[in-house]
């Protein structure tokens, strides 16, 4: 798998089929080795075209903290409950199911608390997907 990944990012630069193949690996795959080469492969993959002047809009001044959170990617170390393991997870704000790279089970995390769970266009801020997996880790604390 990780030689295809890698033949992939020297063959596909710019085709964008190759982009939502990758996309969608990505999106199913629960070994975070493997996805941390399919996001590097992307990376490659992937071409920017400036966009027109036209497009760019001004950003708001008072950009809301609380979505940015939620958007944001980190990389946590995290024991796994079931092996044991020090596991190192590339996990998006939302997210509170993580795959142990060393045994496969599934740990759960706490997700903290945030603005877009009490605001009426909390939904919006992050998209209705986001939000549903949020509401949903904030569901499994309680």
């Amino acid at each position: 798998m990780r030689q295809a990944l890698e033949e992939i990012g020297k063959v596909g630069k710019g085709n964008h089929e190759v982009m939502k193949a990758l996309q969608e690996f990505l999106k199913k795959e629960k070994q975070m080795p493997l996805r941390i080469l399919a996001a590097q492969t992307i990376s490659k993959v992937k071409t920017i075209t400036p966009r027109p002047t036209e497009e760019f809009k001004k950003p708001g001044i008072l950009q809301c903290p609380g979505a940015e959170r939620i958007k944001r990617v980190e990389i946590i170390d995290v024991l796994c409950p079931h092996c044991h393991t020090k596991v190192t997870a590339s996990i998006a704000g939302f997210e509170y199911e993580i795959a142990c790279e060393n045994c496969g089970e599934m740990m759960q995390r706490d997700i903290p608390e945030s603005c877009i769970e009490k605001c009426p266009v909390g939904s919006k801020c992050v998209g209705e997907e986001r939000y549903q997996k949020y509401l949903k880790g904030r569901r499994k604390e309680k």
